[in-house]
């Protein structure tokens, strides 16, 4: 009896380290069988085998992710404004006034012919070159002369319009540009009443240029 008590605790204490070397939480049974074959002790009873039996379960949990991944395609629109502008208005739709037109290509010649007298420096050439360009102004609110291509013929007189106005600012401020300006705007008004003569059968003409006098210094 007490050498089966002594099998016993040694299974046991087996059994107790084979569940520490366990991962898991291992689930221990005893159980004695009397055995036909084993020994007999010294009072001739036979001695009963213990059997250790050590059931072992193992949980693990295992988690899987998986990641998907989706292709997009995007069509980009691009999306286009249109805003109309207004459209220019013909000039060939104006009627040409032939007696306003004939006062104004006079008012011409005389602005010229006074301007040929005049210091391009101060206020009486300044009020005269804009008094010229609103002379200017008028021919072009007038239509164009029979014969003459109209875009053109506005062109010219937009240009000198500008021109005076500019030397006007310059005489103002005595600018030595005011003079220079002046004989491009009596070379381009002689050429545009060369143009008028020629579709009115006039016969409109700048006066002979006035020498200027030129002040020279002495040493």
């Amino acid at each position: 009896m007490r050498r089966a008590r002594l099998a016993a605790a040694l299974a046991l204490s087996a059994a107790l380290a084979l569940a520490g070397c366990s991962s898991g939480t291992p689930e221990i049974q005893l159980s004695q069988v009397g055995g036909a074959t084993g020994t007999t002790g010294t009072t001739g009873t036979p001695v009963p085998t213990e059997t250790v039996t050590v059931t072992e379960i193992e949980r693990r949990t295992v988690t899987a992710t998986t990641t998907v991944v989706t292709t997009a395609t995007v069509v980009a629109t691009p999306t286009v404004t249109v805003t109309a502008l207004p459209r220019p208005s013909l000039a060939t739709s104006r009627v040409f006034n032939r007696p306003a037109a004939l006062a104004d290509y006079s008012n011409l010649v005389d602005d010229v012919r006074l301007l040929d007298r005049m210091a391009m420096s101060g206020n009486a050439a300044a009020l005269q070159l804009d008094l010229m360009a609103q002379h200017l102004a008028r021919l072009g609110a007038n239509g164009p002369p029979p014969g003459l291509d109209a875009p053109s013929y506005y062109g010219r007189l937009a240009s000198l319009g500008l021109f005076a106005q500019a030397a006007s600012d310059e005489a103002t401020a005595s600018s030595p540009v005011a003079q220079s300006r002046y004989a491009v705007i009596r070379q381009e008004t002689g050429t545009l009443l060369s143009l008028v003569n020629g579709a009115l059968a006039t016969t409109f003409l700048l006066p002979t240029p006035v020498p200027r006098a030129t002040t020279t210094t002495t040493q």
